[in-house]
């Protein structure tokens, strides 16, 4: 056994057991209580043992399907900060096409997709994909798109008024920063748990033209040194 991880959706009773072993053999198993029990392969793949692969998370009132070995933040209440300080900053409209890179299972597209005329929403998880499209099922104006951000954006041929971006600890690869300048969407706002590679890709942006409005502290993870931080970039309309 490397890990077992016991999640717990919104509803009292919608847990799920997690196994990840050093092997794809599945154990027998038995449950006393209402409780999925789910294998996941070394590739992210989720196995059924016992009832389904996932629980249901609720955040701000948007329903999230979670499939197990997904990213999502465990602290929910926390996360109603981040979707308030994202939809404030980015301030979307019906006039507005927005981008929302490294969407996961669709944090923020859900209340984006609520104001914004069209979002764009890329994620390269094909499991966190297929969730994402059951959340924004009823979405008219969500496209998803699966892929790595920086394949996407090259290839993207798209004007965007805003972007959020929540890229894993590694922050952002320089050519979605070469991407997202050439854009030149009016606000960027990013989402991030690693201040060494969030100082790192903020230095960047504002070298090709954007400039940091400002930058929230979030304390996802009390009594730890993690930290989550959400920043406001807007183009200040220069050349670095």
């Amino acid at each position: 056994m490397q890990r077992l991880t016991l999640r717990a959706g919104a509803a009292e009773d919608d847990l799920m057991l997690v196994f990840e072993t050093e092997n794809d053999d599945p154990p027998a198993l038995e449950a006393d209580f209402p409780l999925s029990c789910v294998l996941l392969l070394e590739d992210g793949t989720p196995v059924n043992l016992i009832g389904r692969n996932y629980v249901t998370e609720v955040v701000a009132s948007y329903p999230y399907r979670v499939t197990a070995g997904r990213f999502f933040q465990v602290n929910t209440g926390v996360a109603e900060t981040l979707l308030r300080l994202v939809s404030e900053w980015l301030a979307p409209d019906e006039t507005m096409t927005v981008l929302d890179a490294y969407c996961g299972v669709g944090l923020f597209t859900l209340p984006l997709a609520e104001r914004a005329g069209y979002v764009v929403a890329v994620e390269a998880d094909p499991w966190a994909v297929e969730d994402l499209l059951v959340n924004t099922a009823d979405q008219e104006n969500v496209e998803v798109i699966e892929g790595p951000v920086e394949a996407v954006l090259s290839d993207l041929d798209v004007t965007f008024d805003g972007v959020v971006v929540d890229p894993p600890r590694a922050g952002l690869d320089v050519v979605v920063v070469e991407a997202l300048a050439g854009m030149r969407p009016d606000r960027i706002v990013y989402v991030s748990c690693d201040p060494a590679t969030l100082a790192r890709d903020l230095k960047r942006l504002t070298d090709k033209g954007y400039r940091l409005v400002q930058v929230q502290p979030v304390d996802m993870f009390p009594q730890t040194y993690h930290i989550e931080s959400v920043s406001l970039l807007t183009w200040a309309g220069h050349e670095a």
